[in-house]
């Protein structure tokens, strides 16, 4: 169990990195603050949203891996929280930021949307409930 547990976290951090996938072929591009982006999930999960933002702004600054996934970890977050106009301005920024073309920028909306069901469904595992309301 513990084993299909790891599979279907990594494939959510898998479809985070969506938007990021043309970050990986370029040269000298950092991992960063990967930490900060696994603890922003958790506060998340734990309905802490302002918290697991927080968490997020250390993940950002440079260009890292990590910097890509937590702009599209801000709109799960914010998405998830109901927070719909904040969440659309940070996918603009996001999408401004990396320079995303059509087709990047509709494979993170997908990629957002299939995350915030993961999110609920853990949030549900853990505690019985889908939503922080």
């Amino acid at each position: 169990m513990k084993m299909k547990e790891a599979a279907v976290r990594c494939l959510m951090i898998l479809s985070l990195c969506a938007g990021a996938a043309m970050l990986l072929s370029a040269c000298g591009l950092k991992l960063g603050n990967t930490g900060a982006v696994k603890e922003a999930e958790e506060l998340a999960i734990n309905c802490k949203t302002d918290e697991a933002l927080a968490a997020l702004d250390r993940a950002k600054g440079e260009m890292s891996i990590a910097a890509a996934i937590a702009d599209l970890q801000r709109v799960v977050i914010l998405r998830d929280a109901g927070r719909t106009a904040e969440a659309d301005a940070a996918m603009a920024e996001r999408n401004t930021r990396w320079k995303a073309d059509a087709k990047n920028a509709d494979d993170a909306e997908k990629s957002v949307a299939q995350s915030v069901e993961q999110m609920r469904a853990e949030r549900q595992k853990r505690s019985g409930r889908r939503t922080c309301e």
